[in-house]
């Protein structure tokens, strides 16, 4: 078991509930907006005109799904999440931007995909793996859902800084500014404790990628990015 944390679906169902509000923003002003940068490093490895069908795992208020949506022109989008009140919000985001018609959000818990074997061509999840309550069943069922040849991009907060100098500054920051900045901003202080103890009792990158070969993924790897604050996985369905 990775995490003494509560990881049940209801309990992360009603926790993000309870931020969807100002999720957003409390987002981007602790990442110093740093997550565009990440999801566009993501968005790199999709195809920009092909026609394919991705599936976007725990997508929260949608923004990877909407990035993904307005560059990869052919793409046709499942972008599901366990919270209503995030996949609300993500609807408005996607009307707003006329993507809604190449963009469907559902509510669905990943460890049991309303899809069809062999459907998508890529799935893609932005810092949702941590909220999983059995990683091993949803990364299987995504296994499922790919089609062979089909890859999964993975974007996961690291354990911690490869610098020791960063780590010194990054372990202020997670236990201190996280839940301060984003406990104001929301008034909910144990949802934002939760985050950097989500991160802490994350399993290792290198844990992660022998799961995902030991389900049957291929040419698994990982790419560090900001100095090991975010790791970039990716997968194949054999």
């Amino acid at each position: 078991m990775e995490t003494n944390i509560n990881k049940e679906a209801n309990h992360i169902a009603s926790m993000f509930d309870g931020i969807a509000h100002t999720y957003d923003r409390v987002n981007h002003i602790l990442s110093f907006n740093m997550d565009k940068s990440w999801r566009k490093r993501l968005i790199k490895y999709l195809p920009t005109k092909h026609s394919i069908k991705i599936l976007d795992v725990a997508t929260g208020t949608g923004d990877l799904a909407i990035m993904m949506a307005e560059n990869c022109k052919g793409a046709k989008i499942k972008a599901i999440d366990i919270s209503e009140n995030m996949l609300e919000i993500a609807k408005k985001k996607a009307y707003k931007a006329k993507l809604d018609n190449k963009i469907l959000f559902e509510k669905a818990n990943v460890e049991s995909l309303p899809f069809e074997d062999n459907t998508f061509d890529y799935c893609t999840i932005s810092f949702g793996v941590r909220n999983f309550e059995n990683i091993d069943k949803s990364f299987a069922e995504i296994y499922r859902c790919l089609k062979p040849g089909g890859k999964l991009f993975i974007l996961e907060f690291g354990k911690k800084p490869t610098s020791k100098f960063v780590q010194f500054f990054y372990k202020i920051y997670s236990k201190v500014w996280i839940p301060l900045v984003g406990g104001i901003i929301s008034h909910n202080t144990s949802a934002y404790k939760y985050l950097p103890e989500s991160i802490t009792e994350f399993i290792h990158r290198r844990e992660l990628s022998s799961r995902l070969k030991n389900i049957g993924y291929g040419a698994v790897s990982y790419k560090k990015l900001t100095n090991g604050i975010v790791i970039f996985y990716e997968g194949v369905k054999l």
